[in-house]
This record gives structure tokens, sequence and C-alpha cells, in this order.
């Protein structure tokens, strides 16, 4: 995606770094090879985190939250990462 832009690094860009690229503000992906029903749990989990107290998702609280989770989830193989807000 970057390649020839003089403006842009010549990097490889993953899956969670083209979508936040694309517009999104907060991304929360992995950099590796993830077991389905592991990460399963903590999507869903993290969810939870980022409901604010109305039961809102609030993507500010998605660094948070992911942090939540994996003090929540502990024996859970974390390797997910936030970018963004």
């Amino acid at each position: 995606m970057t390649v020839g832009d003089e403006g842009s690094s010549d990097e490889e860009i993953r899956l969670a770094s083209a979508i936040q690229f694309a517009g999104f503000r907060s991304v929360i992906g992995t950099m590796w090879a993830v077991v389905v029903g592991e990460t399963t749990k903590i999507t869903s989990v993290s969810y939870d985190n980022m409901r604010d107290d109305s039961g809102r998702l609030d993507y500010t609280r998605a660094g948070l939250a992911l942090n939540g989770t994996v003090k929540k989830l502990v024996g859970i193989p974390f390797d997910q990462i936030h970018l963004g807000v």
C-alpha cells in the first residue's frame, strides 16, 4: 500500500493497520496466528470492558479494555495489540 509513496514509509501493512489507515480510530488486532476458541473469549470480554455506564460501546476505552481482558483471562495466551485512540 505504501510502496512508491514518498510521504509514507515503505513497510508492510497488516490488516489492523490497514483498517486504521482506512479511517477507523481504534483497532484491536493480532500479529500472530491465534486459536479461534480463545479469541472468542478474548473478544467477548474485551467488548464487555469497552462498554460505558450506559452500556454503549466506547472505542476510546479499547486499550484499557484489552488490558483488563488480559488481567481477567489469566492463562490464555495473549498476542493482541491495540492501535489508535
